[in-house]
């Protein structure tokens, strides 16, 4: 007995340390399962946070196996598609959730891909359309490239790539190019370079005769009279109506060979892409009609919901504890660093008369009624006003219960972007829309004046006068664009109208036959538009009976300011005319535009001396229903 103690010590010695071992490795055990958890918490919770991500941006990732014409992708992607959930594992199921109109080119866009080169692995990208359960049409845009190839073949073997939603994108380019082809004059783009057309709208195909894609083909030498480049480029160096602008008139070819009189306006536009020239072209042939040149305003709104443009945010609504990315930082105004501080100090910096609706849309997610998604401004630390939009949901517990009976606090989780510029846009095609209606209906309603005056019994003869009133409203309206339509100057809108029927007279030296004199005034852009018109029916008058009708004879066109009367006093005399031997027997329709434009319209008083020397015209105007601003 006492020689087999010592083996029965050892045996319960090992024993005893191997049940120690037991009990450290079952520690160990617990300590790796609790690790393990706390790591599929946190994976969750950023998978959550990239699936708001890319819910936010409408976008969906996918995996293509090639060779066994399977695709998987991440969730949301048969959403995206309007496709129920697990319908788009094979090649051909995602083929048939393109509309079919796009099923071919998006085919044929994937067969060229597989068969490039090795060296050249992005996908073409493609815009295609989709249909909702519910019948509604959406665009999608999808990229990818080849991610594995048979080493020996070097037939691509496995692709990758996203698909997101440009609906919204897709709708503002329909938006503009609505308003591009319902332009109701001609319009052509052209490469300042090479005059290679490069768009053209609806009127300009119904005004020339050439659909679209024979367009495309041409130069603006094919359709224009002069032909050489270098001549037309001479011309329109001469016709300067100001910086970047030319106005000319032009003899235009159409499809069928007729030469048409143009009204051209061309004006450089810096794209992103590079310089080109917007044309407007007018028919003054048949239409006899001026199109003030249009700015082109382009905003293109684009869903900027990319995981670079978003910053991640988290919060525990019950501590109210928030932290946030280095991106939210920047989008606050902050250092571009990560962030912690309490929810009340986020809401602070809402503005007020958003705060109270961001907060309760945020208590809703929270108690878990519904997904967060406002829009509020917010008052940056500089002092700057700024729009966003965030979006968040209710997380799941994002780490294990430390006891039984523990309660894991509940987290929100979302991302938030700045849409100040979209916000900015909206509002500036918005005042654009109700600036071009207001500016519209004005020209519309002057040129029905204009023909209205205008006597009917001589075709030829009504051609020739209406042409003439257009063209003074088109210079009136020519230098009313050039100040913004912020008014014109009184001396420049008198020299323009004078000029026209005497165009070599104020560009020579010496002597003129007409004489400008007056102090500076800017005048409104209607006023601007009706004393055009006076003076433009005064100086057709002039030459046909009056000063201009001969050789001697002087217009001299004077004004004067009585500000503490408030008026405006404008002096037509001419002399060196045939005699005036008193006034005509009858009025003539130039002389009820006069009167219809300075009396009725302006509110102002006209007299007139029949001289023996010539007429003499005298208006008296409110200045304040003619000064600008």
């Amino acid at each position: 007995m006492t020689d087999r103690a010592p083996g029965a010590a050892d045996a319960l010695a090992a024993c005893t340390a191997a049940l120690r071992a037991a009990e450290a490795a079952n520690a160990a055990l617990r300590a790796e399962n609790a690790a393990l958890r706390a790591h599929q918490a946190a994976l969750a919770a950023s998978e959550a946070r990239l699936r708001l991500a890319l819910d936010a941006a409408r976008m969906a990732h996918w995996d293509w196996d090639v060779v066994g014409a399977r695709t998987t992708g991440s969730a949301g992607r048969e959403a995206l598609y309007g496709r129920p959930e697990g319908s788009l594992e094979t090649t051909q199921a995602v083929l048939d959730a393109v509309h079919p109109a796009d099923r071919e080119r998006c085919a044929a866009t994937i067969l060229n891909a597989l068969q490039r080169p090795p060296g050249e692995q992005p996908f073409d990208l493609v815009e295609f359309r989709v249909i909702d359960p519910d019948g509604t049409v959406r665009w999608l845009c999808s990229q990818g490239r080849v991610t594995q190839r048979d080493p020996q073949t070097g037939r691509a073997l496995r692709a990758a790539g996203v698909t997101y939603d440009i609906t919204q994108r897709r709708e503002a380019e329909t938006r503009y190019r609505a308003l591009f082809d319902n332009a109701p004059f001609a319009i052509i783009v052209i490469d300042p370079a090479s005059h290679r057309i490069l768009d053209v709208n609806a009127q300009a195909c119904a005004d020339y005769g050439y659909d679209r894609a024979e367009f495309l083909a041409l130069t603006i030498g094919d359709i224009d009279a002069l032909g050489d480049r270098e001549a037309i480029r001479a011309r329109g160096r001469a016709h300067q109506a100001a910086a970047g602008t030319q106005e000319f008139e032009a003899l235009h070819r159409t499809r069928s060979g007729e030469l048409r009189d143009v009204l051209v306006r061309v004006q450089g536009v810096d794209l992103g892409s590079g310089r080109v020239t917007y044309g407007a072209h007018v028919d003054i042939t048949a239409r006899k009609s001026a199109e003030a040149a249009l700015r082109r305003s382009e905003e293109r709104l684009r869903v900027a919901m990319e995981a670079g443009g978003l910053g991640a945010w988290e919060i525990a609504p019950d501590s109210g504890q928030a932290s946030w990315d280095a991106r939210m930082a920047a989008i606050l105004g902050d250092p571009p660093a990560p962030g912690r501080a309490a929810l009340a100090e986020l809401e602070a910096r809402i503005h007020p008369e958003d705060r109270p609706r961001a907060r309760a849309a945020f208590r809703a997610a929270a108690a878990g009624e519904a997904e967060y998604a406002e829009e509020f401004r917010i008052r940056r630390p500089d002092g700057e006003e700024r729009w966003l939009r965030s979006w968040g949901r209710l997380l799941p517990p994002g780490r294990p219960q430390a006891r039984p009976g523990d309660v894991a606090e509940a987290r929100m989780a979302g991302v938030i972007a700045d849409v100040t510029e979209r916000r900015r846009a909206q509002e500036r095609q918005s005042l654009l829309a109700r600036e071009v209606d207001h500016r519209a209906k004005n020209v519309l309603a002057v040129v029905q004046a204009a023909l209205r005056l205008t006597p009917r019994h001589d075709p030829a003869a009504y051609a020739r006068m209406v042409e003439g009133r257009i063209a003074a409203l088109a210079r009136a309206h020519a230098l009313l664009a050039d100040n913004q339509w912020s008014g014109a100057d009184l001396a420049a809108l008198l020299r323009a109208e004078l000029q026209a029927f005497l165009p070599e007279d104020l560009a020579r030296p010496g002597p003129h036959r007409i004489a400008i004199d007056g102090p500076a005034l800017l005048v409104a852009p209607q006023p601007a538009q009706a004393i055009g018109m006076a003076m433009h029916e005064l100086a057709t008058n002039a030459m046909k009976y009056g000063a201009f009708s001969c050789a001697g004879g002087r217009v001299r066109l004077g004004w004067q300011l009585e500000e503490a009367a408030g008026r405006l006093l404008l002096c037509w005399a001419e002399t060196g005319g045939p005699p005036v031997a008193g006034p005509p027997a009858t009025s003539g329709f130039g002389t009820r535009v006069v009167d219809v434009t300075m009396e009725r319209q302006l509110g102002g008083r006209i007299r007139r001396s029949w001289r023996p020397e010539g007429l003499l015209v005298e208006v008296e105007l409110p200045l304040a229903a003619v000064r600008a601003g």
